[in-house]
């Protein structure tokens, strides 16, 4: 049998899982379609499950680690309010650096009956969580992070109650442990019950992980339906079209520009859109030459090469014109959602197989 880690993703549109291996291999891989809600989490995630055993009989799961998108909110109902979901308009006296709290507020006023009956409110892999453990947390990637998610203080300046306040899950750094497959949990997935569980991180942090986006001067494009060129600095980057957030490594910072809907317009109805590809080769273009220009500015480095993660690696002939067009080597994982990747990184840590994240992403990435 070979020892794998079950790495989730929870994305907007699918259910990512795959069973990876120390060899960085992927032993098996499923891709469930979801339509938006935490409802249906469970059953796309049971439909993986069966999916990958029937894919490799001898890949055995020592241990589960999930992620996924945020700031998606989730009742204990499972009723959700998707990230990216048009909410009302909260006008408020605080202004707030939080991309959480604008949300319980949105979600609390499209469903009220959620709100006052559930006991936990979540984001989207807290919820996961929550179901596949009866454990109920809020994954903090990094205590810098603290501002985009919440303080009791600032809530409560924000209109929420103590009660309210106690909805919301207390914070475990990345990598966690959370808890163990439970009985009920084992029924409704097909997963082993007593199987280890650990927290993953938001999306974008996995990725940057998975990719080995955590040294100054490594890059990483996530190329999904909608698109991120990232750079890890030792300071942060200020500049017009940039967006600058920690890194998921203490001390360092991760800038980055983005293009809306880039994989969405590249493929339509299924099919690729060639009408808009000179287009969307300049603007990946232009991107990469933005952020270049600002870190040299700020005297940082920006290398010659890019990692890749996402959907549009799949396409080789693709990742060749974007690399023509932004003249950068283009560097493709062994698994194309590297996300996974970092969530294999996270629980090898967690299980104390590696000392620290620069010595799992060396042996785990295969892409540096």
């Amino acid at each position: 049998m070979t020892d794998t880690i079950l790495c989730i993703d929870i994305g907007t549109t699918s259910l990512k899982a795959a069973m990876l291996s120390d060899a960085r291999k992927v032993e098996a891989f499923s891709r469930v379609p979801l339509d938006g809600k935490a409802e249906c989490w469970m059953g796309a995630l049971k439909k993986a499950v069966a999916d990958m055993k029937a894919q490799n009989g001898d890949a055995a799961i020592e241990a589960v680690c999930v992620s996924g998108n945020g700031p998606t909110i989730v009742g204990m109902d499972s009723a959700t309010l998707l990230w990216n979901e048009v909410a009302p308009t909260q006008k408020s006296k605080n202004d707030t650096k939080s991309l959480f709290i604008p949300r319980f507020k949105a979600f609390r006023e499209l469903f009220p009956e959620s709100w006052a009956s559930s006991s936990k409110i979540f984001s989207g892999p807290e919820y996961m969580l929550y179901r596949l453990t009866g454990n109920a947390i809020t994954i903090l990637p990094e205590e810098r992070f603290t501002p985009a998610y919440w303080t009791d203080a600032e809530l409560s300046e924000c209109g929420f109650s103590k009660e309210e306040i106690g909805k919301f899950p207390p914070f475990k750094k990345m990598g966690s442990f959370v808890g163990q497959i439970t009985e009920e949990a084992a029924l409704a997935t097909g997963l082993l019950e007593g199987t280890l569980v650990f927290a993953g991180a938001p999306d974008f942090v996995v990725a940057l992980l998975g990719t080995g986006t955590i040294h100054p001067g490594t890059a990483c494009d996530r190329a999904g339906s909608s698109e991120g060129i990232n750079l890890c600095t030792t300071k942060p980057i200020f500049a017009e079209g940039i967006r600058t957030l920690p890194s998921a490594i203490p001390g360092l910072w991760n800038a980055s520009v983005l293009i809306e809907d880039s994989g969405t317009r590249r493929f339509k109805d299924g099919r690729i859109d060639e009408s808009g590809e000179e287009s969307l080769l300049r603007e990946f273009s232009e991107a990469v030459e933005k952020l270049k220009k600002a870190a040299e500015s700020n005297g940082e480095y920006f290398p010659p090469e890019i990692a890749m993660t996402g959907g549009q690696c799949m396409d080789r002939e693709w990742v060749s014109k974007k690399e023509k067009a932004a003249e950068v080597k283009i560097l493709v994982p062994y698994c194309h959602d590297a996300e996974l990747i970092g969530d294999l990184i996270l629980a090898r840590v967690a299980l104390g197989d590696y000392d620290d994240f620069d010595e799992a992403c060396f042996v785990l990435c295969g892409n540096r």
